[in-house]
């Protein structure tokens, strides 16, 4: 029958060489038959792969799974690319190859057709001769939407398929499955492998799974319908429970090592480390924003390959235009034909101890480069690091010679070998990174009725056992829970807990991990878990027992003394994997001993990753309490603790109770230690975002008040700036205040930063009668001033009067505002006031033909990028970053820039015309009256993140929002074809497109000082001083700093390839310190103290740490200093800054990378 098949393809395929009329290049790899394939494997001595399944018995896998009885499962994924192969046969009928050199999407008729085939099937496999090939298939179900993934559950399968979650089950025995229930709806869902997949179940008796872009999910056994983040979830295998979980994949697939840790995965990396803070633990503390976290856990993104690149990806690098294009765009890792993980997907962590050599490391599958990958896990505290093996330092674990074949899926069998999806097809790759003109000549679609399932195996591995668990009696699936097989102990825990069997016991395992957390939640999860077995299990020897443990012994804390005392006694865990969750376990219990010991922590190892956000997630309402205990004993008891502090203080004043917001400034105010003061005073300001009346005691009131008069100062104007804020000045000083505030905003005279500062000097402020007034200022601003003036007017519902009336006064014009502030306006529900911007509005028309042309014909004429950069800086740089310079609130257009020019010059002129993905406006209006407006940063459990203008992202706690409201238009302003001549825009496009040579850190940014996020001193932009532009960054000693910054991951390198650098360049002085230093962090890590690598100082070095020396002399004036950071210390990966003052406050300017010195 295959030989048969392989015959009526090859006829076919011949038939459909000339899509239309363009022909089929000579050089497109063929399919090869499954037993030529698995010859042009290699893998390590012992290691073979077998074949399970193939065309035409299933085509297209998308993964796997098998039933009680051993029965293999195979879902499979149809339509892929469809869109793409429907766009290129239109445009293949005009017998012209398109050549233009951009990157765009199918059309949408493309798109549409295409949407009726992407589908899913679920197929049970039967080998008759029981030879481990499977013979035949049956069709379980088809039609269903398009399925990424199935595991068992309930005697039935569960497939997930956007927007849906399906169970299915053959009651009557027919080879169908009868059953087809919804369990979940609601899933949104985009590109066709990027929706939700890979259901699994997790050590915990829930199905994980992960993808997609959230939703609000309903089901017919939810009582109400649950809205679900961009973020991974858990469910409940009969459909009565969906949570969020934290960490999100990027593609497809995740997995957890034997402690319980889970990684994701993103197609340059072969595995992200998800922090293990549980979204359920996040969500506790309601008042302030602890956000869960993902590290790259790999240092490095190169592979190996040993098969050809497919040519269309040679052609693509030969070909002059484009192969500028995606090595300016995506460097070196997108654009050459070989060499780096670019698809990268279904990491595994291998539970098992069949195949040799194998347990605890992860594999990943790399299908764009035929292979897949390996490494070890290597833990370093809290941190889980992916490396290559030693062997395989230069080589991969699997690889194929083969271009056709595509491994999406791993999962562990039934004796313990792989099993691996093979997506068996010609092209695998997203169509759009292809040039279309390649697309036309190859197709795209190429093997869509191809598919693969391989077994890997090895020549000693043990005898298999026979994989029908569901003939096993209660006992023997007991004796199961602690087999070696990941297998069987997975499918005997779940078939004891669907019986629920009644056990005698299970014995812990001593020295296996997997087994002993096995047998617990097996226990669990019949309600067999007893006292005795938990405390056993708190004193486990391996730390991945001791912390599910915790987990578990949470739950009766209020009412088991010997469990909190065993659990309370782990805050002296050598583990830091088990004081992590002691920090998460103590939140379940109240009582004054566990707030002690998460003190304890606090101080002994707050500085250890994501402990100090285990700890707040712990405190609840007992902030202030904490700060209590933190800050009553002697400060140099303090020890890592002191980073807590500001959170602490936010966390108490988001609260807005009175006593606790006076204890906590009585402790600031008997504390000498003016630092940890301003910290205290910047923590409790940071939640008032409008002035804001609350009572507090007269002595705690005095107490700030001698600060705001006497302190020391940078507290004394932070305290002046708090009193301010509580409405504690009197009401002449107050009025004194606005009155001159507004004087200088009028004050054409002053500089533009003075007035800015006076502008967002008001921002507290929720007075209707100040914006009338700035609005007066508007016609005689600069356009930072006219801009700050509108955000400070459309911050609050209650301002939009006196826009519209400026607006009627001729103050403002109309065309001034973008999409997002005329939505706004037109939304009101006041009597008349929408009425009236309609009316106002009208006058405003669309970008016609005639205007649009006059743009375009400007694109032929000679351009200026100097003055593209100037244009870009003036009227982009808020929201979007390109080259270093700006914020990326919209796309970022160094990576984004993909169309054609006339594409971009209507995307410029009609900003809400197309919404990229993932770039929507959101507005939020907040409890106390504000109106935000920016794009969804990240959601987590306590708060949402939006990224504003100018690159400030804001964290809004979740029980502070009225209403989110997602807006179908741009932040952009649509009035750029009014201010930007035809010139202006082809000048920005120009300067655009040069290839980036130098990466921006720091250079006026008034949100930098905020990425600093550690340290004792302070970070300040200031206008006042700078050596360029508009601001420089002021620390005061001894230092701010982050070793993880947002965006931060610059590689340098010798010979620096795109997207990589080798000098660093920066501006700094010192005039009234010691010295001058910044350090700088590689991969999220400092340098050791003993050594003077990453580390560059001028001056007397006063500090504890060895540095290199720059010069004898410090900057008493602005110093522009160069270094070649690869001379000097190597290969790095630039995450963190540490800018440093040495016995007196120090300035930096113009940090930046280079990748050549000429530059």
């Amino acid at each position: 029958m295959m030989k048969q098949f392989f015959l009526i393809a090859g006829v076919v395929a011949i038939a459909g060489q000339a899509l239309g009329q363009i022909s089929k290049p000579a050089d497109a790899p063929k399919p090869l038959s499954p037993a030529e394939s698995a010859k042009r494997v290699q893998l390590p001595d012992g290691f073979r792969l077998e074949l399970v399944a193939a065309e035409p018995l299933i085509r297209q896998p998308s993964g796997v799974c098998w039933d009680a009885h051993g029965n293999l499962f195979v879902s499979e994924l149809h339509g892929y690319n469809r869109e793409g192969q429907y766009d290129i046969e239109e445009l293949n009928k005009t017998g012209k190859l398109d050549r233009v050199v951009r990157r765009i999407a199918a059309n949408e008729d493309a798109m549409r057709r295409a949407e009726a085939e992407q589908l899913g099937t679920v197929k049970k496999m039967i080998d008759d001769d029981g030879d481990g090939t499977m013979d035949r298939a049956e069709v379980w179900a088809d039609g269903l939407p398009a399925c990424l993934g199935i595991c068992p559950a309930r005697g039935g399968i569960i497939a997930v398929c956007a927007p849906d979650i399906v169970f299915l089950a053959d009651r009557n025995g027919d080879g169908r499955a009868e059953v087809r229930e919804k369990l979940f709806t609601g899933f949104r869902f985009g590109v066709i492998e990027r929706r939700i997949n890979s259901p699994q179940w997790g050590p915990d008796n829930w199905i994980y799974i992960d993808g997609g872009q959230g939703g609000r999910i309903t089901g017919p056994h939810l009582s109400a319908p649950v809205d679900i983040p961009v973020t991974g979830f858990r469910i409940k295998p009969d459909g009565s429970a969906i949570e969020p979980v934290s960490g999100h994949t990027g593609t497809y697939g995740f997995t957890f090592n034997a402690d319980g840790d889970r990684f994701v995965i993103s197609t340059g990396t072969t595995g992200i480390q998800v922090a293990p803070l549980p979204w359920r633990y996040l969500s506790r503390n309601r008042d302030i924003a602890v956000r869960a976290s993902r590290r790259n856990a790999a240092n490095y993104n190169t592979a190996f390959p040993i098969s050809q690149p497919h040519p269309w990806r040679t052609k693509r690098a030969d070909d002059p235009g484009f192969g500028k294009y995606y090595r300016d765009h995506y460097g070196a890792a997108e654009s050459i034909p070989n060499g780096y993980f670019t698809s990268a997907c279904s990491p595994l962590v291998y539970q098992d101890s069949a195949l040799p050599g194998l347990i605890g490391q992860i594999l990943a599958c790399a299908p764009a480069q035929n292979l897949v990958h390996r490494a070890e896990l290597q833990r370093d505290g809290i941190l889980l690091n992916i490396r290559r093996t030693a062997d395989e330092a230069k080589s991969e674990f699997l690889a194929s010679g083969d271009i056709w074949f595509h491994p999406i899926h791993l999962s562990i069998g039934p004796a313990g070998g792989i099993y691996i999806a093979d997506f068996y097809r010609e092209i695998i790759e997203d169509y759009s990174a292809i040039p279309r003109y390649l697309q036309q000549q190859y197709g795209l679609d190429d093997g869509k009725n191809h598919g693969r399932v391989w077994r890997l195996v090895h020549n000693d591995m043990p005898k298999p056992q026979s994989p029908n668990l569901a003939k096993l009696g209660n006992a023997a699936l007991a004796r199961e829970v602690a087999s070696p097989r990941f297998w069987r102990r997975q499918t005997a825990r779940r078939l004891l807990l669907e019986r629920g069997a009644r056990l005698a016991g299970i014995a812990l395992p001593p020295d296996d991990t997997a087994a002993a957390v096995n047998a617990l939640y097996t226990l669990d999860g019949l309600g067999q878990l007893n006292d005795n077995t938990l405390a056993t299990a708190l004193g486990h020897g391996e730390p991945g027992v001791r912390r599910h443990a915790l987990r578990l012994a949470e739950r009766r804390f209020g009412e088991s003394e010997h469990l909190l005392a065993a659990s309370l006694r782990l805050a002296n865990d050598e583990s830091p994997v088990v004081r992590l969750q002691l920090a998460l376990s103590l939140g379940e219990n109240d009582g004054t001993e566990s707030l002690h010991t998460l003190a304890v922590l606090a101080r002994r190892h707050g500085e250890e990753a994501w402990l100090d956000r285990a700890i707040l997630s712990s405190l609840g309402n007992r902030a202030g309490q904490m700060l209590k205990a933190l800050l009553s004993d002697k400060l140099d008891a303090l020890g890592q603790a002191r980073g807590l502090v500001r959170r602490l203080c936010s966390a108490a004043a988001s609260r807005k109770n009175p006593e606790e917001f006076s204890g906590v400034i009585a402790l600031l105010g008997g504390l000498d230690d003016p630092g940890l003061q301003l910290e205290c005073l910047k923590g409790l300001r940071a939640p008032f975002k409008s002035a804001t009346t609350l009572t507090i005691g007269d002595a705690p009131r005095e107490a700030l008040m001698r600060l705001a008069t006497s302190g020391e100062g940078e507290v004394r104007v932070a305290a002046l700036d708090l009193t301010r804020v509580l409405k504690l000045e009197n009401a002449a000083e107050r009025k004194e205040r606005l009155a001159k505030a507004l004087r200088d905003v009028a004050n054409v005279q002053l500089p533009a930063e003075l007035r800015l500062a006076a502008v967002r000097g008001l921002a507290s402020e929720n007075d209707d009668a100040i914006a009338t007034s700035l609005l007066d200022a508007y016609p005689a601003a600069t356009p930072p001033v006219r801009r700050a003036i509108l955000e400070m007017a459309f911050a609050r519902s209650d301002h939009l009067p006196a826009v519209v009336s400026a607006m009627e006064q001729n103050k403002l014009a109309p065309s001034a505002l973008n999409a997002v502030q005329r939505t706004a306006l037109l939304g009101q529900k006041k009597a008349g006031l929408a009425k009236r911007a309609r009316v106002l509005f009208a006058t405003l028309k669309p970008v016609d033909d005639a205007t649009l042309q006059r743009f375009v014909t400007a694109l032929k004429a000679k351009r200026d990028t100097g003055a593209g950069q100037t244009t870009f800086s003036q009227h982009c740089a808020t929201c979007h970053r390109a080259h270093g310079i700006g914020f990326a609130v919209g796309p970022d257009l160094t990576s984004e820039f993909r169309r054609a020019e006339e594409t971009i010059v209507q995307d410029i002129l009609a900003p809400s015309a197309v919404i990229v993905a993932g770039h929507e406006t959101y507005t939020v209006e907040t409890t106390d009256g504000r109106v935000l407006s920016g794009v969804l940063a990240g959601e987590s459990a306590a708060s949402l993140t939006l990224a504003l203008t100018g690159g400030v992202r804001l964290d809004v706690l979740r029980k502070d929002i009225k209403s989110l409201k997602s807006l179908d238009v741009s932040l952009m302003p649509e009035s750029l074809a009014v201010a930007l001549k035809p010139s202006d825009v082809a000048n920005v496009i120009a300067w655009l497109r040069q290839p980036p040579t130098r990466q921006v850190l720091f250079d006026d940014s008034p949100a930098f000082a905020g990425l600093l996020t550690e340290g004792g001193g302070s970070a300040t932009v200031v206008t006042g001083d700078k050596h360029s532009g508009s601001a420089s960054l002021r620390i005061t000693p001894l230092q701010r700093h982050s070793k993880r910054i947002p965006g931060w991951a610059f590689r340098i390198r010798e010979n620096p390839g795109p997207g990589e650098y080798r000098y660093l360049r920066l501006a700094w002085k010192a005039p009234q310190a010691a010295g001058v230093m910044v350090e700088l962090a590689d991969n999220g890590a400092w340098p050791s103290s003993g050594s003077p690598e990453r580390r560059y100082y001028s001056g007397k070095n006063t500090s504890d740490w060895q540095a290199t020396r720059v010069s004898e002399k410090r900057p008493t004036e602005w110093t522009v200093v160069t270094r070649d950071l690869w001379k000097d210390f190597g290969n790095l990966t630039l995450t963190g800054i540490a800018p440093t003052a040495l016995g007196g406050p120090a300035w930096f300017d113009q940090i930046e990378l280079l990748r050549a010195l000429d530059e």
